[in-house]
């Protein structure tokens, strides 16, 4: 980011300014807001050093009226396509720099002020060039943000105008009576489909492993969200499932692969008995509460713990706020298929939804290490004992948050998989939905410190997974990749999810890779222009 001209600031408020590109120069007009009469203009041959000139091309001298007319058209088409539905985006405050026309599409750049951090953020989105434009992709991270020293005297930013100039984009802001320029990274614009494509995983051509299965009246409707643990050479995968009563319970099948099924149990191996997750009358539904179904046992994460196999799942009633059960079966009856589990308990206070719960496969400082959810954040908790009797239940000590509303996972996070012991900390799946798209589900990824879990390493800067395959849109729900259960065999990651709320699939990733990509690019830290005082100026002050 650079300052390039100091102008006075007193007569600021009486000016307008425009920056326009014409054959090869960039061109600034200082007109006045009372006459509107040109008082200067400038020319620049790179965008930064501007000197007095006098221009006699028609086009410079009527660019205000056309950038006026331009700037209408592009909000009359776009503004409401931006962030649509989004909690966190004033719509008031979202401004189009700009749109610039490629090969595939229309690029349209924006920026809002968020007004908890006083950042303004930058972002972008491609649509088609059609009269009602469909969205191609959007900026899963902001492409600049530009921060305001605390120390600093400087009145708020002001935008005043985007160009594209020796395939750059030059952004020229108004701050504090200088102009700065800001050239917005290429590798977060044109390399945007390539980038995102090179962290996806990969979708086997036989998804999705699991379909609901009309023979079997308790899974006829709806098989997803599977957890999985690998033991004894095998993929165990315990899956939701739900007949037309819309009554969730757990099924069971296992791969020897990874990514074929060898095995899949007719009945159901987990269902509803307790009250806390019975349907309190049939046909009584609390549609506040509930996730695609009238109750059961939902949404099923499985982690193994020396010689017990606990599985966390979602209780619901179909009335009150769905809340976390708990519930364990030793290791040698898991293998042997004798279903004897241990009375299920609530682990989540009343009154309190709370979801997305799976427990770390191993103790940090002797003490257990609990992942669960309570919008919008992954909360952690630490508990002596798996003992929750006589009203203990977990309080979220810790939590990690979404990011800012320009990231693709801005509106609420979850924990998907029980995180997984890596050499380079712990690999925990999640679930996110961005705030501007606020129904579609995507997965990403986090490293956490070994000994201490509450602590981010690294973050994936783009999904993982993405809705973008038949079995994840054509379905219960369309656009939702919801991820419960991930194992490592040999050196590839195996990635479970729900599609659609109909499906069970995988995702897969050579795991080495996939570690070093996450910590070579997922370090979640933009490079922020903050502006402090006493900057010098690359030109000296105007009159």
């Amino acid at each position: 980011m650079f300052k390039i001209l100091k102008l006075k600031t007193k007569s600021l408020k009486n000016k307008r300014l425009f920056f326009c590109r014409h054959k090869n120069a960039i061109y600034l007009t200082i007109k006045s807001k009372k006459t509107n009469c040109t008082q200067q203009i400038l020319k620049s041959n790179n965008g930064f050093d501007f000197q007095k000139t006098r221009a006699k091309n028609l086009f410079v001298k009527t660019y205000p009226k056309i950038k006026e007319k331009k700037t209408a058209f592009l909000n009359q088409r776009y503004h409401h396509l931006l962030a649509p539905g989004s909690e966190y985006i004033n719509s008031e405050t979202l401004t189009i720099e700009n749109a610039f026309a490629t090969d595939e599409g229309l690029l349209v750049f924006f920026h809002y002020q968020n007004s908890k951090s006083g950042q303004t953020e930058i972002g972008v989105v491609a649509f088609t060039k059609e009269e009602n434009p469909q969205l191609l992709w959007r900026n899963s991270e902001p492409v600049w943000q530009i921060g305001i020293s605390p120390k600093s005297c400087y009145q708020p930013t002001l935008f005043i105008d985007l160009l594209k100039f020796h395939d750059r984009f030059l952004s020229y802001w108004l701050i504090d009576g200088a102009i700065w320029v800001i050239i917005y990274p290429d590798y977060r614009i044109n390399e945007q489909i390539k980038i995102r494509k090179s962290y996806q995983l990969t979708k086997p051509n036989n998804n999705p492993l699991i379909s609901p299965e009309s023979k079997n009246a308790w899974e006829a409707f709806n098989t997803f969200n599977p957890a999985a643990i690998y033991e004894a050479g095998k993929v165990h995968i315990f899956y939701r499932a739900q007949g037309f009563d819309y009554v969730s319970s757990i099924g069971y099948a296992t791969s020897s692969d990874g990514t074929k099924i060898d095995k899949r149990l007719p009945w159901p191996i987990f269902s509803p008995t307790q009250p806390f997750e019975s349907t309190k009358k049939p046909g009584q539904l609390n549609t506040a509460y509930t996730s695609g179904g009238c109750g059961g046992c939902e949404d099923p994460r499985v982690t193994q713990v020396e010689n017990r196999v606990y599985m966390t799942y979602v209780a619901f009633d179909g009335v009150t706020e769905p809340r976390i059960a708990l519930t364990s079966i030793t290791l040698k009856n898991f293998l042997n298929q004798n279903w004897l589990w241990k009375k299920p308990v609530l682990i989540s206070p009343p009154g309190v939804v709370d979801k997305s719960a799976c427990l770390l496969p191993e103790k940090i400082n002797g003490q257990y290490v609990i992942f669960h959810r309570v919008f919008p954040d992954i909360l952690i908790d630490f508990v002596d004992s798996l003992d929750f009797s006589g009203g203990r239940y977990l309080k979220g000590q810790y939590r990690i948050k979404p990011r800012s509303p320009m990231w693709w996972d801005s509106r609420k996070i979850g924990a998907g998989a029980p995180p997984l012991k890596t050499r380079d900390g712990w690999l925990l799946i999640y679930q996110a939905v961005d705030d501007k798209e606020g129904y579609r589900y995507k997965v990403g990824a986090m490293l956490l410190d070994l000994d201490d879990p509450t602590k981010v390493l690294y973050r994936s800067r783009q999904p993982i997974i993405e809705p973008n395959q038949w079995y994840d849109n054509d379905g219960f729900k369309a656009g939702v990749v919801y991820p419960c259960g991930a194992v490592i065999i040999g050196d590839t990651l195996f990635v479970y999810y729900g599609g659609a709320d109909s499906y069970v699939c995988v995702a897969t990733a050579n795991l080495e890779n996939f570690l070093h990509q996450l910590k070579t690019t997922g370090d979640a830290k933009l490079k922020n222009a903050i502006i402090k005082p006493k900057e010098k100026s690359r030109n000296k002050k105007l009159k």
